[in-house]
């Protein structure tokens, strides 16, 4: 007599970055014999549906009542949630699924949060561990097996990976033997995370000066087209931008494609790493050891000034010091020593 795989339902994070890092995750629970649905917010699907692990995907709609009727719909026996917030485990309870696995949260929030799961398990103590590993003991609690390595990793399908070429093409960047730089000025978590874009320009004329053979390319999401532009213009219009218009899959199948990226603490730092594009990471107010870029040949960049990380939107003390103290010149020496002859 054949058993019938759990149908389980996992509860994505809202941010990019954050689902990157949950990628092992997904590979461990699929590893085990359940079968995945993805709740997740409309914008993430182009990119979550490409996964392997995953076999559908619920889009969360903007109306509560709307996203609990598809979760009733569905049948699950099981919810895993990933977030941390008290509505990511309301709305599973509220669909009825049995059992549902979550953190309880952080003492301020448990006695909101924690009834509505069942278990619950207690959140690990996260000092000096990487993101990636946050849910090992989510994990191990449920009885699945650790997955054989932390590191996320993606992989494009041949169909994806023509597209981003294709998308190059479009902006005239053809396949070329000079190496390919990506800046990306933005982080849409807030300003603190943001390298000034002046930064950018001054770094996008001295990578011309120290490597002119080089290419490069401004890389924005929609709601940071204006720090593109900016970089744009200040380089003398010869630096094509690419993103604004794209899905979080094409942008992620153009990522592929570059051999560097410049980037902030951001979804698209996290989505090159996974990719295996080597980058050079700015970062301020938050910390490097829990959400730096994975794998090899990355290069970070931190002044590990006395009042960062304080993972703030805004600079509270007003001067951004954190990440104004990274010079140009020492970002394009990594880009250099990272990816130069």
């Amino acid at each position: 007599m054949t058993t019938e795989p759990a149908r389980t339902l996992v509860v994505a994070p809202n941010w990019v970055g954050d689902n990157v890092m949950a990628l092992p995750v997904l590979e461990a629970l699929a590893a085990s014999g359940r079968q995945l649905t993805l709740l997740a917010k409309p914008h993430l699907a182009s990119l979550l549906q490409q996964l392997p692990a995953v076999d559908d995907m619920v889009e969360r709609s903007e109306s509560d009542t709307e996203t609990v009727e598809r979760l009733r719909e569905g049948a699950f026996d099981e919810a895993v949630i990933l977030p941390n917030s008290f509505r990511s485990a309301w709305l599973p309870w509220r669909a009825g699924i049995p059992r549902r696995w979550g953190y309880r949260g952080r003492p301020l929030r448990w006695s909101f949060r924690w009834p509505l799961l069942g278990p619950g398990v207690r959140r690990p103590r996260e000092k000096g561990r990487h993101q990636t590993e946050d849910y090992r003991e989510l994990l191990a609690a449920m009885d699945v097996a650790a997955p054989a390595s932390w590191t996320p990793q993606l992989e494009l399908s041949p169909e994806a990976a023509e597209k981003g070429r294709a998308l190059l093409a479009r902006a005239h960047l053809t396949a070329d033997s000079a190496p390919l730089i990506g800046l990306f000025p933005g982080a849409e978590f807030g300003p603190s995370k943001r390298w000034p874009w002046r930064r950018f320009v001054e770094l996008s004329r001295e990578l011309r000066r120290r490597w002119p053979e080089s290419r490069q390319l401004i890389v924005a999401g929609p709601k940071e087209i204006w720090l593109a532009v900016r970089v744009y213009e200040e380089t003398g219009k010869v630096h094509p931008v690419i993103g604004p218009d794209l899905d979080l899959g094409q942008l992620t199948a153009v990522l592929a494609q570059l051999d560097l990226l410049v980037t902030n603490d951001s979804g698209p730092m996290h989505l090159a790493a996974a990719l295996g594009v080597r980058c050079v990471a700015l970062f301020g107010p938050t910390d490097p050891e829990r959400t730096g870029p994975t794998g090899d040949g990355h290069r970070v960049l931190y002044t590990d000034r006395w009042c960062s990380p304080c993972f703030r939107r805004h600079c509270p003390l007003l001067h951004h010091r954190c990440l104004k103290d990274i010079q140009s010149e020492a970002v394009s020496e990594a880009c250099v020593e990272n990816l130069g002859p």
